[in-house]
């Protein structure tokens, strides 16, 4: 199975695509989401690209993926199955479908893995997902910048896709009702996403720019969007949910093992 995505970014992206037309024609929405997802979103922002670029340390010209994440429904997995295995000849990861089919499963394209999360993304911190599935490739950008603030483990990657989104999504522009009904009734995940917001502004800081003007502009531009960020998650109402389970802080944990499947 594919530990990484075997293909160049155009051919990949342009499978991306296939695969959510294809999906829309069967009457299945499937949306890409993750670290794929956001590149979709962001690729055309040269600011927002040059940070992303950097998440493999090096001044990458082309991305690097993992593998495809994609967001769908639980009720149209057996079309899908049909859709990646009977029509288009993708394998599957029997064990991984049978265990967790209800809101996770794997399939296989000859160059990289799919996973596709049901309803819920379920990682650190849950991502209601309902009814959100937009026109087009991609989820919201609203739950794309939630599925990185969500992570509790963060690599670098991790912490430059996020400097990345807070570049090409000013939080000033995304329906921030619908964040506060997130972060601000789960203190864990308001402490998680605050922590990596502060993580990667502190990473950008860092990031060498040889005192290239424009170098120095993006990376002044992504401190100062990501600090946003953080404004907007000291100021955001909380319940009393949130603030009855921030007397406990960090002494209970606070959000749930996230195990790789593969």
């Amino acid at each position: 199975m594919p530990d990484t995505v075997r293909l160049e970014e155009a051919p990949f992206i342009g499978e991306i695509e296939r695969i959510v037309r294809l999906a829309e024609e069967r009457g299945i929405v499937l949306r890409a989401c993750g670290s794929v997802g956001l590149y979709y979103r962001l690729r055309h922002d040269p600011g927002a690209r040059a940070v992303y670029l950097l998440r493999d340390g090096t001044s990458r010209v082309t991305p690097l993926f993992k593998d495809l994440d994609l967001a769908s429904q639980e009720k149209h997995s057996s079309k899908i199955y049909k859709l990646l295995v009977q029509e288009l000849g993708y394998t599957e990861d029997r064990e991984t479908n049978a265990l967790f089919g209800m809101y996770r499963n794997v399939f296989f394209h000859p160059a990289f893995s799919i996973d596709i999360f049901y309803d819920v993304l379920h990682f650190s911190h849950d991502i209601p997902l309902k009814d959100r599935f937009p026109p087009g490739v991609t989820l919201t950008p609203e739950d794309l910048v939630l599925g990185k603030l969500q992570i509790h483990k963060t690599t670098t990657r991790d912490l430059m896709d996020l400097g990345a989104a807070a570049m090409a999504f000013h939080v000033a522009g995304l329906d921030r009702d619908y964040l506060s009904t997130i972060v601000g009734d789960d203190w864990g995940f308001w402490y998680d996403s605050d922590q990596n917001l502060r993580r990667s502004k502190e990473l950008v800081s860092r990031l060498p720019t040889d005192g290239d003007p424009a170098k120095l502009e993006i990376a002044s531009r992504a401190e100062r969007h990501l600090q946003e960020y953080i404004d907007f998650l000291a100021n955001v109402p909380k319940t009393r949910r949130w603030e009855k389970r921030r007397a406990k802080g960090t002494s209970e944990p606070w959000y749930e093992d996230v195990d790789e499947l593969h």
